[in-house]
């Protein structure tokens, strides 16, 4: 608490001081696997009913069209696609790159997602229960699926301030697929994560067979154009007589944060308390741009015989990213 304290009831205005007292309300212990889980916002039930009865009467108009709506995240909690969108920095080479030559970096970018293994898909997504990592999550491991390719290629771009959305279809080439289609001055450019090529929209060479979905972090839209080959389609989603829109321009629910939530274990023999302190400052997690970013930490000590010790510290910086 801060308590003001005036030298002379005279002169309050001229001099003062500031005192600070600390009152201890009470502690706490809960597993750090309860706090993540915490700090992650379910989508509101009637956001996820309407996302339900959407794709239902989007399948009833084209039952062959591609239409996602939410997926599982890792821990098996059931989100709305958009909250897996949001602007993320790319390796520090990039943006070094950017600075002399921006339309060679976002080509290089595209590359550097392309080389990122990929997983293939085990489950129908019309089944609805597909499972998908953020972003930070499919860097960390090295690995993802079609779709988390391109939401990674996706918020590469957002991070320049691209106009850019992921794109559900089909290809030629490779069957289902997810695509990133950004916006330019006069045309629209069609991108493959897992190529790294890019394509303008009336390349006849283009594998894109169907344009089915998009997405990006506010909401979803469905082609409910007769055509929807790439030359074909009108890419306006603003448009209802081209796009069915998943919320309605004067949806009064709450929108929901993305869900990056990031943490992580260090887990190094104990020496001593400084040794540990400089580990947990070397992580830089605590060097956040981004405002009213909260931290969490947890340590666990495993005692070994001859007095070794194991010590485990959990860290995870929270942000509530618009």
């Amino acid at each position: 608490m801060i308590i003001e304290k005036h030298e002379d009831p005279y002169f309050k205005s001229c001099s003062s001081h500031s005192h600070i007292r600390k009152n201890w309300l009470g502690s706490i212990v809960f597993p750090f696997s309860a706090l993540l889980q915490q700090s992650e916002f379910s989508d509101l039930t009637d956001v996820l009913e309407r996302a339900q009865i959407f794709k239902k009467t989007c399948k009833a108009m084209f039952p062959n069209r591609r239409i996602t709506t939410t997926v599982f995240n890792s821990e098996g909690i059931q989100i709305l696609v958009t909250r897996y969108i949001k602007a993320l920095n790319p390796p520090q080479q990039f943006l070094d790159m950017f600075l002399h030559d921006s339309s060679t970096t976002l080509d290089l970018i595209a590359r550097f997602v392309s080389l990122i293994p990929i997983v293939p898909d085990i489950l129908d997504e019309n089944d609805g229960f597909d499972i998908w990592m953020t972003s930070e999550r499919c860097i960390s491991l090295a690995i993802g699926n079609k779709e988390e390719h391109a939401i990674l290629l996706c918020n590469f771009f957002l991070y320049f301030g691209k106009k850019a959305l992921v794109l559900l279809g089909t290809s030629m080439l490779e069957g289902q697929v997810a695509y990133v289609l950004t916006q330019e001055t006069n045309e629209y450019l069609l991108w493959n994560p897992l190529t790294g090529q890019c394509h303008k929209q009336f390349d006849p060479f283009c594998p894109l067979q169907s344009v089915d979905c998009l997405f990006d972090d506010g909401n979803v839209w469905f082609n409910i154009q007769q055509n929807n080959t790439p030359m074909a389609v009108h890419f306006d989603y603003l448009k209802e007589s081209f796009w069915k829109q998943l919320l309605p321009k004067n949806f009064q629910g709450t929108k929901p944060h993305t869900i990056q939530v990031t943490g992580f274990p260090i887990q190094m023999p104990y020496t001593d308390v400084e040794s540990i302190i400089d580990a947990v400052y070397q992580t830089g997690i605590h060097s956040s741009e981004f405002p009213q970013t909260e931290f969490a930490l947890a340590v666990y000590i495993h005692p070994y015989p001859n007095n070794i010790l194991s010590v485990w510290v959990y860290l995870a910086s929270l942000a509530r990213y618009q």
